[in-house]
């Protein structure tokens, strides 16, 4: 079953952002059209029905199982917050940007996104899968405000670049990154692998404790609590495959007492073992 949600006119892009995890093949499964019409959502301090900001086509009949639930958003759902939220089977593919907490502990399924997302996209996730082909903000695949556990199994692929702290308190689980990232990229990492194909900003794995980071761009530096230890002429993941390197091998962060690795594309840092 396909369910099209599309923004009305003049509401085009609220000014409010609007609170709207009841966008999930989860919270969709087993309902009429109008019951999903008439369903709640907040827009600042005032509830309101879905209908009344969004046209809702429906295309099949009734499904029970969110597995066979497909939802389409068209339009710019950049103030729309939480969409995905503890989303369990199904498939959302927005055509156009979304806002924060894209996926919040989503658990399996698949969201594509065909534009860009707002901070803390795939926070605290539990499995599935996100595909992101514009850029990501901040906080992407980590923890949100008050939590110490981010990202603990599930896959998430950006095609453009993301904000600070990618990674954060990340537990399990793969990144992937085909543009740049900014500062703090997997911090605090337990477990875990996170692949930038582009440049990444300064303090990469600060405090990390375990997991990998992979990049195969430039990094700027490498904090002083990273020891260098060999070169690999290749690496290998059983969730992604062989990447060829040779890459520089460093072990840290020697802050905490327990270490991860962090591997770099050499041709891309040679400045670093100067």
């Amino acid at each position: 079953m396909k369910i099209t949600l599309s923004l009305k006119s003049p509401v085009i892009k609220p000014l409010i952002p609007i609170e709207a995890e009841l966008i999930s093949p989860d919270v969709f499964a087993n309902k009429e059209l109008d019951e999903i019409k008439q369903l709640s959502i907040w827009r600042g301090n005032k509830e309101i029905p879905l209908c009344e900001v969004i046209d809702i086509k429906f295309e099949g009949q009734k499904e029970e199982n969110p597995e066979n639930i497909e939802i389409i958003l068209n339009g710019d759902f950049s103030r729309f917050k939480r969409i995905g939220q503890f989303m369990s089977a199904g498939s959302i593919v927005a055509n156009g940007p979304v806002g924060m907490h894209l996926g919040f502990k989503m658990s399996g399924g698949k969201i594509v996104i065909k534009g860009n997302t707002d901070d803390f996209a795939g926070a605290n996730m539990e499995g599935g899968e996100i595909h992101i082909q514009g850029n990501a903000g901040h906080y992407l695949g980590g923890s949100i405000r008050g939590e110490w556990r981010g990202m603990s199994k599930g896959k998430i692929k950006v095609e453009g670049n993301v904000g600070n702290e990618c990674g954060v308190w990340m537990r399990n689980g793969l990144i992937e990154i085909l543009g740049n990232t900014n500062i703090f990229l997997g911090m605090h990492l337990h477990r875990g692998t996170i692949i930038v194909h582009g440049d990444v900003a300064e303090r990469v794995g600060a405090e990390m404790t375990g997991g990998t980071i992979v990049i195969l761009g430039k990094v700027k530096d490498v904090l002083p609590s990273f020891e260098f230890k060999s070169k690999k002429s290749e690496i290998e993941f059983e969730d992604y495959g062989k990447l060829k390197g040779p890459f520089l091998e460093f072990e840290g962060d020697f802050a905490e007492r327990k270490q991860g690795t962090l591997y770099l594309l050499e041709k891309k840092n040679e400045h670093l073992l100067y």
